[in-house]
Protein backbone atom coordinates (compact mmCIF):
# COMPACT_ATOMS: atom_id res chain seq x y z
CA UNK A 1 0.00 0.00 0.00
CA UNK A 2 1.37 3.44 -1.05
CA UNK A 3 0.45 6.71 0.52
CA UNK A 4 1.53 10.20 -1.25
CA UNK A 5 1.00 13.58 0.96
CA UNK A 6 -0.69 11.99 3.56
CA UNK A 7 -0.42 13.96 6.33
CA UNK A 8 -0.56 12.96 10.00
CA UNK A 9 -4.07 13.58 11.94
CA UNK A 10 -6.58 16.00 10.72
CA UNK A 11 -6.15 16.70 6.85
CA UNK A 12 -6.14 20.67 6.15
CA UNK A 13 -9.05 22.14 4.36
CA UNK A 14 -6.65 23.25 1.93
CA UNK A 15 -5.02 20.16 1.09
CA UNK A 16 -5.55 16.69 -0.90
CA UNK A 17 -4.42 13.19 0.14
CA UNK A 18 -3.95 10.17 -2.20
CA UNK A 19 -3.97 6.81 -1.01
CA UNK A 20 -3.47 3.06 -2.89
CA UNK A 21 -5.54 0.17 -1.81
CA UNK A 22 -4.07 -2.54 -2.50
CA UNK A 23 -5.97 -6.26 -1.19
CA UNK A 24 -7.21 -6.79 1.94
CA UNK A 25 -8.26 -3.55 3.90
CA UNK A 26 -10.67 -3.50 7.17
CA UNK A 27 -10.93 0.15 7.80
CA UNK A 28 -12.94 1.83 10.55
CA UNK A 29 -13.54 5.61 10.88
CA UNK A 30 -15.21 5.72 14.15
CA UNK A 31 -15.27 9.64 13.84
CA UNK A 32 -17.66 11.20 11.68
CA UNK A 33 -15.69 12.56 8.75
CA UNK A 34 -14.69 16.27 8.47
CA UNK A 35 -13.31 15.40 4.62
CA UNK A 36 -14.41 14.39 1.50
CA UNK A 37 -14.28 11.11 0.12
CA UNK A 38 -13.50 9.52 -3.39
CA UNK A 39 -12.56 6.21 -3.83
CA UNK A 40 -11.81 4.41 -7.56
CA UNK A 41 -12.38 0.98 -7.63
CA UNK A 42 -11.17 -0.75 -10.76
CA UNK A 43 -10.76 -4.28 -8.86
CA UNK A 44 -12.95 -5.12 -5.86
CA UNK A 45 -15.14 -7.21 -3.37
CA UNK A 46 -16.27 -7.05 0.47
CA UNK A 47 -18.61 -4.52 1.59
CA UNK A 48 -18.24 -0.34 2.33
CA UNK A 49 -20.55 0.44 5.11
CA UNK A 50 -21.54 4.09 5.00
CA UNK A 51 -24.14 5.35 7.98
CA UNK A 52 -25.30 1.69 8.87
CA UNK A 53 -25.77 0.40 5.48
CA UNK A 54 -23.98 -2.04 3.27
CA UNK A 55 -22.96 -1.54 -0.36
CA UNK A 56 -21.47 -3.93 -2.15
CA UNK A 57 -17.82 -3.11 -3.58
CA UNK A 58 -16.84 -4.22 -7.02
CA UNK A 59 -15.40 -3.57 -10.64
CA UNK A 60 -15.09 0.24 -11.61
CA UNK A 61 -16.94 1.33 -9.22
CA UNK A 62 -17.04 5.35 -7.53
CA UNK A 63 -18.00 5.62 -4.20
CA UNK A 64 -18.25 9.28 -2.54
CA UNK A 65 -18.44 10.00 1.75
CA UNK A 66 -19.47 13.66 2.45
CA UNK A 67 -18.10 15.54 5.87
CA UNK A 68 -20.70 14.30 8.36
CA UNK A 69 -20.61 10.64 7.35
CA UNK A 70 -19.27 7.43 9.34
CA UNK A 71 -17.94 5.33 7.27
CA UNK A 72 -16.19 1.22 7.62
CA UNK A 73 -14.87 -1.15 4.76
CA UNK A 74 -13.60 -4.66 4.83
CA UNK A 75 -12.11 -5.51 1.16
CA UNK A 76 -10.97 -8.67 -0.20
CA UNK A 77 -7.84 -9.68 -1.67
CA UNK A 78 -8.13 -9.11 -5.03
CA UNK A 79 -9.33 -5.20 -4.41
CA UNK A 80 -7.35 -2.25 -6.09
CA UNK A 81 -8.02 1.14 -5.61
CA UNK A 82 -7.54 4.77 -5.91
CA UNK A 83 -8.61 7.00 -2.44
CA UNK A 84 -8.70 10.89 -2.90
CA UNK A 85 -9.23 12.47 0.45
CA UNK A 86 -10.34 16.08 -0.11
CA UNK A 87 -10.17 18.79 2.69
CA UNK A 88 -13.45 20.43 3.54
CA UNK A 89 -12.38 23.92 1.90
CA UNK A 90 -11.21 22.34 -1.40
CA UNK A 91 -14.74 20.47 -1.32
CA UNK A 92 -16.99 23.07 -0.59
CA UNK A 93 -15.59 24.86 -3.83
CA UNK A 94 -16.47 22.34 -5.98
CA UNK A 95 -19.88 21.10 -4.59
CA UNK A 96 -22.35 23.93 -5.35
CA UNK A 97 -24.53 21.60 -7.56
CA UNK A 98 -27.81 19.87 -7.36
CA UNK A 99 -26.46 17.03 -8.06
CA UNK A 100 -24.13 16.79 -4.91
CA UNK A 101 -26.71 18.09 -2.52
CA UNK A 102 -29.15 15.79 -3.74
CA UNK A 103 -26.68 12.82 -3.50
CA UNK A 104 -25.35 13.44 -0.21
CA UNK A 105 -28.99 13.64 1.29
CA UNK A 106 -30.12 10.35 -0.33
CA UNK A 107 -27.22 8.47 0.50
CA UNK A 108 -26.83 7.09 -3.26
CA UNK A 109 -22.77 6.88 -2.87
CA UNK A 110 -22.24 3.86 -4.89
CA UNK A 111 -22.16 4.74 -8.90
CA UNK A 112 -21.41 1.93 -11.62
CA UNK A 113 -19.10 3.15 -15.04
CA UNK A 114 -19.07 2.09 -17.69
CA UNK A 115 -15.60 1.09 -19.15
CA UNK A 116 -14.76 4.48 -21.43
CA UNK A 117 -15.97 6.67 -18.07
CA UNK A 118 -14.17 4.29 -15.89
CA UNK A 119 -10.58 4.69 -17.82
CA UNK A 120 -11.28 8.88 -17.71
CA UNK A 121 -12.04 9.29 -14.31
CA UNK A 122 -9.23 6.69 -13.48
CA UNK A 123 -6.63 8.87 -15.66
CA UNK A 124 -7.42 11.78 -14.18
CA UNK A 125 -7.14 10.41 -10.73
CA UNK A 126 -3.53 9.13 -11.53
CA UNK A 127 -2.61 12.97 -12.91
CA UNK A 128 -3.61 13.94 -9.17
CA UNK A 129 -1.19 11.19 -7.70
CA UNK A 130 1.60 12.29 -9.79
CA UNK A 131 1.18 15.93 -9.31
CA UNK A 132 1.28 15.18 -5.49
CA UNK A 133 4.53 13.11 -5.52
CA UNK A 134 6.40 15.42 -8.34
CA UNK A 135 5.50 18.96 -6.52
CA UNK A 136 5.34 17.94 -2.67
CA UNK A 137 4.96 21.27 -0.68
CA UNK A 138 5.14 23.55 -3.52
CA UNK A 139 2.62 26.28 -2.77
CA UNK A 140 1.65 26.15 -6.45
CA UNK A 141 0.67 22.47 -6.26
CA UNK A 142 -2.71 24.30 -5.05
CA UNK A 143 -3.99 25.55 -7.50
CA UNK A 144 -3.11 22.97 -9.99
CA UNK A 145 -4.46 20.25 -7.72
CA UNK A 146 -7.48 22.75 -7.64
CA UNK A 147 -8.07 23.00 -11.31
CA UNK A 148 -7.07 19.16 -11.33
CA UNK A 149 -10.57 18.55 -8.36
CA UNK A 150 -12.57 20.65 -10.71
CA UNK A 151 -11.95 18.34 -13.63
CA UNK A 152 -12.80 14.95 -11.49
CA UNK A 153 -16.10 16.90 -10.13
CA UNK A 154 -17.21 17.70 -13.54
CA UNK A 155 -17.14 14.06 -14.38
CA UNK A 156 -18.63 12.77 -10.66
CA UNK A 157 -21.51 15.18 -11.46
CA UNK A 158 -22.25 13.73 -14.67
CA UNK A 159 -22.43 10.66 -13.69
CA UNK A 160 -24.83 11.44 -10.56
CA UNK A 161 -26.79 13.81 -13.37
CA UNK A 162 -28.47 10.47 -14.76
CA UNK A 163 -29.69 9.48 -11.06
CA UNK A 164 -31.03 12.56 -10.09
CA UNK A 165 -33.10 13.32 -12.91
CA UNK A 166 -33.82 10.00 -14.34
CA UNK A 167 -34.46 8.37 -10.74
CA UNK A 168 -34.91 10.65 -8.13
CA UNK A 169 -36.58 13.65 -8.90
CA UNK A 170 -38.56 11.02 -11.52
CA UNK A 171 -39.81 9.10 -8.44
CA UNK A 172 -40.36 11.95 -6.32
CA UNK A 173 -43.79 13.44 -5.96
CA UNK A 174 -45.15 16.06 -8.35
CA UNK A 175 -45.37 18.76 -5.78
CA UNK A 176 -42.02 18.67 -4.86
CA UNK A 177 -40.81 18.32 -8.05
CA UNK A 178 -42.69 21.74 -8.87
CA UNK A 179 -41.65 23.47 -5.28
CA UNK A 180 -38.12 23.05 -6.64
CA UNK A 181 -38.60 24.35 -10.04
CA UNK A 182 -40.22 27.57 -8.10
CA UNK A 183 -37.08 27.48 -6.02
CA UNK A 184 -34.79 27.68 -8.95
CA UNK A 185 -37.44 30.58 -9.72
CA UNK A 186 -37.63 32.83 -6.79
CA UNK A 187 -35.17 32.06 -4.14
CA UNK A 188 -33.47 35.26 -3.83
CA UNK A 189 -36.82 37.13 -3.41
CA UNK A 190 -38.58 34.31 -1.92
CA UNK A 191 -37.14 32.62 1.34
CA UNK A 192 -40.12 32.02 3.53
CA UNK A 193 -41.70 27.94 3.15
CA UNK A 194 -45.30 29.72 3.42
CA UNK A 195 -44.89 31.93 0.39
CA UNK A 196 -44.42 29.02 -1.53
CA UNK A 197 -46.98 26.31 0.04
CA UNK A 198 -49.34 29.01 -0.72
CA UNK A 199 -48.47 29.03 -4.61
CA UNK A 200 -48.54 24.83 -4.45
CA UNK A 201 -51.57 25.08 -2.24
CA UNK A 202 -50.80 23.13 0.52
CA UNK A 203 -49.60 23.90 4.07
CA UNK A 204 -45.80 24.14 4.84
CA UNK A 205 -46.14 21.44 7.21
CA UNK A 206 -47.54 19.35 4.73
CA UNK A 207 -44.84 20.81 2.40
CA UNK A 208 -42.05 19.77 4.63
CA UNK A 209 -43.51 16.29 4.78
CA UNK A 210 -43.14 15.62 1.39
CA UNK A 211 -39.53 17.00 0.83
CA UNK A 212 -38.65 14.71 4.14
CA UNK A 213 -40.38 11.57 2.42
CA UNK A 214 -39.12 12.15 -0.90
CA UNK A 215 -35.51 13.66 -1.10
CA UNK A 216 -34.37 13.34 2.02
CA UNK A 217 -34.63 16.35 2.64
CA UNK A 218 -36.30 19.62 4.47
CA UNK A 219 -38.42 22.44 2.58
CA UNK A 220 -35.62 24.54 4.23
CA UNK A 221 -32.78 22.72 3.38
CA UNK A 222 -33.85 22.44 -0.60
CA UNK A 223 -33.80 27.15 -0.54
CA UNK A 224 -30.83 26.80 1.29
CA UNK A 225 -28.83 24.51 -0.75
CA UNK A 226 -29.96 26.68 -3.68
CA UNK A 227 -28.76 29.72 -2.19
CA UNK A 228 -25.57 28.28 -1.09
CA UNK A 229 -24.99 27.07 -4.70
CA UNK A 230 -25.67 30.32 -6.35
CA UNK A 231 -23.21 32.12 -3.28
CA UNK A 232 -20.50 29.44 -3.75
CA UNK A 233 -20.62 30.22 -7.81
CA UNK A 234 -20.59 34.19 -7.16
CA UNK A 235 -17.14 34.31 -4.58
CA UNK A 236 -15.36 31.62 -6.81
CA UNK A 237 -16.34 33.16 -10.51
CA UNK A 238 -16.77 37.53 -9.72
CA UNK A 239 -14.78 39.82 -8.57
CA UNK A 240 -17.44 41.36 -6.63
CA UNK A 241 -17.54 42.75 -3.10
CA UNK A 242 -19.00 40.38 -0.83
CA UNK A 243 -21.41 43.10 0.19
CA UNK A 244 -22.63 43.07 -3.21
CA UNK A 245 -22.72 39.64 -3.45
CA UNK A 246 -25.02 39.36 -0.18
CA UNK A 247 -27.68 41.79 -2.03
CA UNK A 248 -27.23 40.14 -5.32
CA UNK A 249 -29.10 37.24 -2.94
CA UNK A 250 -31.77 39.05 -0.83
CA UNK A 251 -29.98 39.65 2.26
CA UNK A 252 -30.29 42.61 3.68
CA UNK A 253 -26.49 42.87 4.87
CA UNK A 254 -23.37 41.73 4.39
CA UNK A 255 -23.16 40.29 8.18
CA UNK A 256 -26.46 38.38 7.72
CA UNK A 257 -24.99 36.65 4.68
CA UNK A 258 -21.82 36.24 6.28
CA UNK A 259 -23.47 34.43 9.18
CA UNK A 260 -26.05 32.22 7.07
CA UNK A 261 -23.17 31.39 4.93
CA UNK A 262 -20.61 30.39 7.83
CA UNK A 263 -22.93 28.04 9.46
CA UNK A 264 -23.72 26.31 5.86
CA UNK A 265 -20.04 25.65 4.86
CA UNK A 266 -17.66 26.03 8.09
CA UNK A 267 -16.20 28.78 6.45
CA UNK A 268 -16.78 32.82 6.09
CA UNK A 269 -16.74 34.36 2.61
CA UNK A 270 -13.86 35.94 2.77
CA UNK A 271 -12.22 32.49 3.58
CA UNK A 272 -13.85 30.48 1.38
CA UNK A 273 -12.40 32.85 -1.40
CA UNK A 274 -8.98 32.71 -0.29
Amino acid sequence: MTEHNQPPGKLPDDEVAYKQINGIENYNKTKKCTYFLVILFSEGSGIHYIDDMEFPIGKNQLHFLFPGQHHHWVTGPETFAHKIVVGQKIFESFSNSDEFNFIRHNLNPVFKLSDMIFQIVNTEIESIERDLQVLGKDESWKKIIQLRMDILASMMRRETEGYVKNTLLHRSNPIVKKYWGFIAQNYIEQKSIRWYAEKLAVTPNYLNILCKKHLNMTATDMIHSKIMQEAKNQLRYSEDPIKTISSNLGFENSAGFSAFFKKKSNFTPTEYRS
